[in-house]
């Protein structure tokens, strides 16, 4: 399969793609207008739920990978010390899409969900050794870091997740919600390319002001560094905050899912889903792009250019903007707040060494 007409590419010019020896696919500028369709960059989830079969909300990488227009994911916090010798070994080998690692402070990970609720089930030096076997895996490491996981331990989930991350060179991802702990302590443990997904949740004690400004502690996080992650979820993306921070300013870093079994058939669906949703709120399409490509593949330590120096196609998504969403396909946020898009970000097809694939969404 070989798209023929001119394509735009992200940045602006039009090309075309054209098969290249050895299977290999070429993109060529062409003096052709360009038709409806994109092409740019492959896609990137940095926080999704892929140990299937093993945790208590996996979902099958491919289900969530290739076909939805994703290249990379980054499974955040599924395995921990006990558990990321699976994954490594059973999942990853076996997913068309490829997947990176966020390993959790609690050693058991995801296979319940109240993994750092007993100072029996974190063991710092057990993490920074299934760190150290898997270098090529492992980004970074997870922490959630909210009231109905942690219980009474409040904030030494995270206090001892930063001091793996930092015993290991790698930085932290970490998940906010319910208080306690509150949000502004949690903050300021963070620094230079830690990040903080469900950046944009609407419970109680989140680190926006009323007109979507940053609070104090989360001004001063973000003058560190400190990232911000979509990390839509089940219950972590309210659109009217994520609409204020992105006016005043604030767009995400990256744009993630945080998909699993709970909400992949909604309100989640696919990263798509949730990139419309976030051009929906204000977002310009290259920034919503770029949350989803290189912002995200630097953050899981997987840069890669998608284009070699003389244009052939490493990895890319091909997507078209429609006045129409999937068939079937409904959009709220994770309260419940339908959303409107005028505009839909649907993929169609993927590029990967030298493979065209149609996403079955065209």
């Amino acid at each position: 399969m070989i798209i023929r007409e001119p394509l735009r590419v992200i940045g602006g010019r039009a090309a075309r793609l054209e098969p290249g020896p050895d299977g290999a696919v070429k993109l060529r500028p062409s003096d052709e207008p360009p038709g409806d369709l994109y092409v740019g960059p492959g896609w990137a989830d940095a926080h999704a739920h892929v140990y299937d079969g093993m945790t208590e909300i996996g979902v099958a990488a491919d289900d969530v990978g290739l076909t939805t227009g994703v290249h990379l994911l980054g499974d955040a916090g599924s395995a921990g010390a006990a558990t990321l010798d699976g994954l490594v070994k059973y999942v990853i080998p076996a997913a068309g899409v490829r997947i990176r690692a966020w390993v959790n402070i609690g050693s058991y990970g995801l296979v319940h969900m109240r993994e750092t609720a007993d100072i029996r089930d974190i063991d710092v030096d057990a993490t920074l050794a299934a760190i150290d076997r898997h270098r090529d895996v492992v980004c970074g490491v997870k922490v959630r870091s909210s009231g109905v996981i942690v219980g009474a331990m409040g904030l030494q989930p995270l206090q001892l997740g930063r001091l793996v991350a930092r015993e290991a060179g790698l930085s932290l991802m970490v998940h906010i919600g319910e208080a306690p702990p509150l949000i502004e302590d949690v903050l300021d443990l963070l620094g230079d390319g830690d990040v903080v997904t469900h950046c944009y949740h609407g419970k109680t004690g989140h680190p926006w002001r009323a007109d979507g400004r940053p609070s104090p502690a989360l001004d001063r996080a973000l003058d560190r560094g400190v990232r911000l992650d979509v990390g839509h979820g089940a219950a972590s993306f309210a659109a009217d905050v994520a609409r204020r921070a992105i006016a005043a300013g604030f767009p995400p870093h990256s744009i993630s899912t945080d998909v699993h079994v709970r909400n992949i058939r909604g309100p989640v669906h696919d990263l798509p889903t949730t990139m419309t949703k976030l051009l929906a709120c204000g977002m310009p399409l290259d920034d919503v792009i770029t949350a989803v490509t290189d912002a995200p593949r630097e953050t899981l330590r997987a840069p890669e250019p998608w284009l070699t120096e003389d244009g052939g196609v490493r990895h890319a998504t091909v997507f078209r903007l429609t006045g129409a969403p999937p068939p079937h396909r409904g959009y709220e946020d994770a309260r419940g707040v339908a959303l409107d898009p005028a505009t839909h970000i649907v993929p169609v097809a993927t590029i990967s060494d030298g493979t065209v694939t149609a996403t079955g969404q065209v």
